[in-house]
């Protein structure tokens, strides 16, 4: 995992756990009245933080996207870090499944992408009544990672994923998009129905969103209130 910190003179951090193929750049527009740790290329599971002072901040959030929900329960924090809150959106701690996570063929055929499929791609990003509108913002705020690497970011997920049982994060929130065509909506409601309603208290609520909801809101920070 790699990590970037954007710095905004706060006493709050939010380690934000991204989605597969991405960096901060998609998210450069978002305003946020905290420092914020993205994580991102999930090629090899190792959390690599010995830069980053926590101790320096005096509330420490976590939102986990997409596959970044899987990330970040797979993730070694260290233990002197103590969460405020933990919000998951639009993925589940199964991330490949034809119930729970990603259809397997689904993950297959993005390992095949080329320069024309990964546009019909980023466009499945969106869903809603802007998603035409949202999906012209990403291209104009791509990721600055290459086709190459998001690859390798695939075959290195499909090697260590199955070495993992199911993480214990705990979230206090769940996002779920009405529109998702990444993660489908039906097995992100069939997981935390599953496996975490009995286990976990936490809130659920829907998005009238497809996969990528943040182009809907002004800040990162509206996902932790």
């Amino acid at each position: 995992m790699k990590t970037f910190l954007q710095k905004n003179n706060s006493k709050d951090l939010i380690i934000f756990f991204c989605g597969w193929g991405m960096d901060e750049n998609p998210f450069s527009i978002l305003k946020s009245n905290k420092d914020i740790l993205y994580v991102y290329d999930y090629t090899t599971p190792e959390f690599a933080c010995e830069n980053i002072d926590f101790s320096c901040y005096d509330s420490i959030f976590l939102l986990a996207f997409s596959y970044g929900v899987y990330a970040s329960g797979i993730a070694k924090l260290p233990e002197s870090v103590v969460l405020k809150k933990s919000v998951a959106l639009n993925g589940t701690l199964i991330p490949v499944d034809n119930e729970y996570g990603v259809p397997v063929r689904q993950f297959e055929l993005t390992e095949k992408m080329d320069s024309e499929s990964v546009v019909k791609f980023r466009q499945r990003l969106f869903g809603g009544e802007n998603a035409q509108k949202h999906f012209e913002i990403f291209e104009n705020n791509l990721p600055k990672r290459s086709a190459k690497s998001c690859t390798e970011e695939l075959i290195g997920m499909k090697k260590y994923v199955p070495t993992f049982s199911l993480p214990q994060r705990k979230f206090d929130k769940v996002y779920i998009a009405e529109h998702d065509r990444c993660v489908p909506t039906r097995n992100q409601k069939n997981f935390w129905l599953k496996f975490c309603q009995n286990k976990y208290t936490f809130n659920v609520e829907e998005l009238e969103t497809g996969h990528f909801p943040f182009y809907n809101y002004e800040s990162l920070d509206e996902f932790l209130s």
